[in-house]
């Protein structure tokens, strides 16, 4: 019998591989979920995981907010190549008969319908009904690749575009040219938003499958037709880009797509997401629930996109002048990381940080090396980068989470760990990112530092500048992370730093007013800002007194005593949680502060644990159910994150909650800890990165007591060992193993 088996269990392990491999979890995505709500940003269907191309329809291209694809159009005005952070370009359109590109977009937009529309995970196919003309779209990291069915005989051209506004960046100058009977050539430079301060140029080659002609050229607005005559075969176009020259964007194009079919690009790209999907594999739950689960891993690895050439170039644009750079490559001359354009980390402690830190470590690692690198040259550990440079997007010192995160859970072994740690802390001083609000590119007078040093708060009534200059917000997100720092600092023995930032933490509590039970702004003079209210608007970043008050997830002890008793700092959250119930658990945005709690958005993400924190774990796993009931259950495209997705950070919340897994410290205590809540599946298995973890798999098995619906988790288990609080440390769940988990009523 027990000759047997290590055999039966290979078997069995052998079986289970060849069932995870053969999913096709594509299939489930639906990556126009949330488009009506959505922003230039959210949405890309024909591309990689973070690739630099994110290829898709636009029915709205002049715009940030409320841009890109939306699904309750029925035009697309055409397909750009470029949906990142503050970044755009290269939009075409395919066309039949007589047109004049001088007339801009409009003149080639089209009506199309959703019922004969394909949307999935790097592919997406239209009608576009104007010229009879079926449009297919894919891509490789780098090239977006397409493929035009035009009707029989046509005279067919593709509209090239440079000039009009995509999304946040109207276009300064650019170039285009025809270099051989099939290939183009040019660069198109994105002006400056309000978030990116510098221009950026964006290079790109093309290559057709046929001869043809670049004519009508309209040079003052870089508009023109790539004229391919009378066709009775699918037209194939590949464009390549890259932000550091053309020769890149050709070596680019080279490696990735140049001897590869349409149909062999589009089926990596399918396979790569899979594989991206079949990290984290689930079996229960409903068909709906199921497919929502995937869509929100989806997003999760989506956006924050790769900037980096294949060979490991990348442009620096935070000097005078953009300057090329060099990833260092291993010893088969590979880049050993890529560079990312990225929103903010505001809010990741509660959502991609922890996802990825157990299921994706390879990308904690990259995003560490990747902003060391803009430290060393540029100064600064960035908080959002958009074309090389820093956008000062949102507030604080959101990325030393991220550091304190990767190194406590042993993801990111840096080069020189005292090097890293000095970037990550200057960014806690007066010169650093604390000095800055958000979008505050060129001065440090809205960040409020030295009165946070000095007073223990930054006031209401300091000067303005930039946005989101809001004084009690700062004070909270800036304990926040003062106390990641210290995490960090204990884990590197540095002991003085620790209390010092361990102190600086409960800056917070100099908010917090006994009478009204509430933190607030305060003035410069220590007098509290009147009148009161708790929902105004004045004090706080997207949210209002109720959200903050409950920000401070690191010190629930310290909440619990300022409340004065446990059961007063449960009441006054519970209260939150009702108040939020009755406005449906979201609002619309620039209406955070209407709701106490808003779930679409990121300051309001840790909240719910702090019942598992203060004693109530069943508390907190009843109103998860009710926010995921009513808010994130839906998996239709009319359905959606509640609010703006910002670039895998609700995705990433939702994928945690509905694997019962929750980091309340973002991972980035000293000791990295998730809080264990009843997951949404029967079993879960995570397939770890064996570069980073020593285990192969951890899976969560829940079993509901006989007779009982199984709401709660009642008992856990990690290995045979119960588990006295319902939570896990992150060096378990990297050791592999299985938890299991009794469900009662």
């Amino acid at each position: 019998m027990d000759a047997d088996k290590p055999r039966t269990e290979e078997a069995m392990q052998s079986k289970a591989h060849a069932l995870h491999d053969a999913a096709d979890l594509v299939s489930l995505v639906e990556p126009r979920l949330g488009t009506n709500t959505g922003r230039w940003i959210a949405f890309s269907s024909a591309c990689r995981p973070f690739g630099m191309v994110n290829l898709s329809p636009d029915t709205r291209i002049d715009g940030d907010w409320g841009c890109g694809y939306k699904y309750a159009d029925n035009r697309i005005i055409g397909f750009s190549h470029i949906h990142a952070w503050q970044i755009s370009g290269i939009l075409v359109m395919p066309t039949t008969g007589a047109a004049d590109p001088a007339q801009g977009a409009d003149e080639f937009a089209s009506d199309f319908s959703h019922d004969d529309e394909v949307c999935q995970p790097g592919y997406h196919r239209v009608n576009l009904q104007r010229c009879s003309i079926t449009a297919e779209l894919t891509a490789t990291q780098r090239v977006g690749v397409h493929r035009y069915h035009f009707p029989a005989g046509a005279s067919a051209s593709i509209y090239i575009d440079l000039a009009s506004t995509l999304g946040p960046c109207a276009m300064g100058g650019a170039a285009l040219k025809q270099t051989g009977p099939r290939t183009l050539q040019g660069f198109v430079i994105n002006e400056p938003t309000i978030r990116k301060p510098k221009r950026l140029t964006i290079y790109f080659a093309i290559e057709l499958d046929r001869d043809v002609e670049l004519s009508d050229f309209n040079p003052d607005a870089i508009r023109a037709l790539i004229n391919l005559g009378n066709v009775s075969e699918p037209v194939t176009m590949k464009v390549a880009i890259s932000y550091t020259s053309i020769a890149a964007a050709w070596d680019n194009l080279r490696a990735e797509a140049a001897d590869l079919t349409f149909d062999e690009i589009k089926a990596s790209a399918q396979r790569e997401w899979n594989d991206w999907l079949r990290r984290i594999e689930v079996e229960g739950g409903t068909e709906t629930q199921r497919a929502r689960f995937y869509t929100d891993l989806y997003f999760s690895l989506l956006g924050r996109r790769v900037v980096s050439d294949v060979a490991g170039t990348y442009i620096d644009n935070t000097g005078d002048a953009p300057t090329v750079r060099q990833i260092p490559c291993d010893a088969a001359g590979k880049p050993r990381y890529q560079h990312h354009n990225s929103d903010s980390f505001w809010g990741a402690q509660w959502s991609i940080t922890p996802l990825w830190a157990i299921a994706y470590p390879q990308l904690i690692d990259d995003f560490c090396r990747c902003f060391f690198d803009m430290y060393k040259n540029g100064g600064l550990i960035p908080r959002g980068p958009a074309g090389g440079n820093y956008t000062f997007v949102m507030t604080s010192a959101q990325t030393t989470p991220l550091y304190a995160a990767a190194i406590n859970t042993g993801i990111y072994k840096p080069d020189d760990v005292e090097a890293v740690y000095h970037a990550v802390r200057k960014n806690h001083f007066p010169g650093g990112l604390m000095s800055k609000c958000g979008y505050e590119h060129h001065t440090c007078i809205g960040g409020g530092i030295e009165d946070y040093i000095a007073r223990g708060y930054i006031p209401e009534d300091l000067p303005k500048a930039g946005f989101h200059n809001n004084g009690a917000a700062q004070t909270i997100e800036h304990a926040w992370n003062d106390w990641a720092l210290a995490q960090l600092a204990i884990t590197l023995g540095k002991t003085a730093d620790a209390e010092l930032f361990r102190r600086r933490s409960q800056n917070w509590r100099n908010l917090f007013d006994p009478k009204i039970g509430f933190c607030r702004p305060r003035n410069r003079d220590g007098t509290w800002l009147e009148p009161f209210d708790p929902w105004q608007r004045r004090g706080w970043t997207e949210a209002n007194a109720w959200t903050y008050t409950f920000n401070a997830p690191h010190d629930v002890a310290g909440a619990v005593e300022l409340f004065g008793s446990r059961e007063r700092f449960l009441a006054r959250l519970e209260e939150a949680f009702q108040k939020t119930r009755e406005k449906g658990f979201f609002v619309a945005h620039e209406h955070h502060q209407e709701i106490p709690l808003d779930f679409g958005n990121e300051p309001a993400l840790p909240c719910v644990h702090l019942f598992h924190a203060a004693g109530d774990a069943r508390r907190t796993q009843y109103w998860l159910t009710q926010v995921l009931d009513n808010l994130k259950s839906g998996n239709a495209p009319t359905d959606s994150f509640g609010g703006d997705e910002d670039q895998g950070i609700m995705g990433a919340w939702n994928v945690l909650i509905a694997i019962g897994l929750f980091s309340i410290d973002g991972a980035a205590g000293a000791t990295p800890t998730y809080q264990i809540t009843a997951p949404l599946f029967d079993r879960v298995t995570i397939h770890l990165d064996p570069a980073y973890f020593p285990g192969r798999t951890f899976t969560i098995t829940a079993t509901p007591r006989h007779g009982c619906a199984g709401r709660y988790v009642d008992r856990a288990e990690y290995d045979g060992k119960t588990l006295q609080a319902l939570q896990i440390n992150h060096s378990d769940i990297a050791r592999g193993g299985n938890l299991l988990l009794e469900l009662a009523d």
